[in-house]
């Protein structure tokens, strides 16, 4: 089955049996059936490289809408124009009949507009609030806003840690504390009016980053595992439950599909699963996140690494992670898929 047919099944899915389970439908995001499906004017889009396009453009000076996972062409070709792997936020977008400037191969006018940056960490959100992309039109009743953040705030900490500069406890405490003030972002978008998706951080002792890093410090992946939950924990549970449901923000458990797909992944990835490995070549467990970026943007499906069996097309879904610490097309397709039946079925 390709990607593209995988996603058209996946606008059936993940939630279907949430009504069975109270604990479960607060999980994501609560609600019941919409008497009316909410539909946004914009859609605006926060966070790091999970929801950002690349800023290059081509020969012709328009944004070359490459993205920071496996991207469906080479720089010298025009094939698929950034569409044929789309992001999860794309997959949101398209579900909306949504273009993004920086990938609008009919020319359509822009109505999802993402000030998502590279190396983004949660302190960045107020900044992106202010982009001048979104700031002409306040937030309000018509918008919907996606925030997808955390993942640079957790690889820094285990930096740290690794430095000593840190403690691991230190380091937890913090994890919440940034967990908390992303919730705190989100509460003041909801106080708009704007409807949301809140994407929780993957959990990055599943990746190749920790991978590489367990070489020569075997607790790494067990922290930053602990890193992840302790941000997702307190980002999920710090929205103002008092004001705050499934009428108002849809919630997506990234975290949760990866884990999935990296404990059986030959449910999920296709021919040479492949849970642990990058499908691009990267330099695993670097802490030069700029080089592991313009790696990845580099990275498309004539280019992949053969030896973990990433080759060719098919390398886009044998592979769960694209780099050692960003999500391949396969992950961002049910992620995405996930956001689409949050918007679809939350009574917003």
């Amino acid at each position: 089955m390709t990607l593209i047919r995988d996603l058209r099944r996946l606008a059936v899915f993940v939630c279907a049996p949430v009504a069975l389970s109270a604990a479960l439908l607060t999980a994501c995001g609560g609600g019941t059936s919409q008497v009316q499906a909410f539909q946004p004017t914009r859609l605006i889009v926060l966070g790091d490289e999970n929801s950002a396009f690349s800023a290059a453009t081509d020969a012709n000076g328009k944004p070359d809408g490459y993205r920071y996972t496996i991207n469906d062409r080479a720089s010298t070709t025009t094939t698929g124009q950034c569409l044929l792997l789309p992001t999860a936020v794309q997959v949101l977008a398209g579900h909306y009949g949504f273009a993004f400037a920086e990938c609008n191969v009919a020319g359509a006018t822009p109505k999802a507009f993402t000030v998502a940056q590279p190396r983004a960490r949660v302190q960045d959100l107020a900044t992106q609030l202010g982009d001048a992309k979104i700031s002409g039109t306040a937030l309000g009743a018509s918008d919907m806003v996606s925030v997808w953040i955390g993942s640079n705030d957790i690889i820094a900490l285990y930096e740290q840690v690794a430095a000593s500069t840190l403690s691991s406890a230190e380091a937890v405490v913090q994890a919440q504390t940034l967990g908390s003030t992303a919730a705190q972002t989100v509460n003041g978008i909801l106080a708009t009016g704007a409807r949301a998706i809140v994407i929780t951080a993957p959990d990055l002792g599943l990746s190749p980053y920790a991978k590489a890093r367990t070489v020569s410090d075997p607790g790494a992946a067990t922290l930053l595992s602990r890193l992840s939950y302790e941000f997702n924990a307190y980002l999920r549970t710090r929205i103002d439950s008092t004001r705050y449901d499934g009428r108002n923000y849809g919630l997506v458990l990234a975290d949760d599909v990866v884990a999935a797909m990296a404990r059986s992944p030959t449910l999920y990835l296709t021919g040479v699963a492949n849970a642990s490995d990058a499908a691009c070549a990267v330099t695993a467990g670097s802490t030069d996140a700029d080089a592991v970026n313009a790696a990845v943007l580099a990275c498309n499906t004539a280019n992949l690494v053969t030896p973990t069996g990433a080759s060719g097309t098919t390398g886009s879904t044998t592979h769960l992670w694209a780099s050692d610490r960003h999500l391949g097309p396969n992950a961002h397709a049910r992620i995405g898929g996930d956001a689409v039946s949050r918007a679809a079925d939350n009574p917003f």
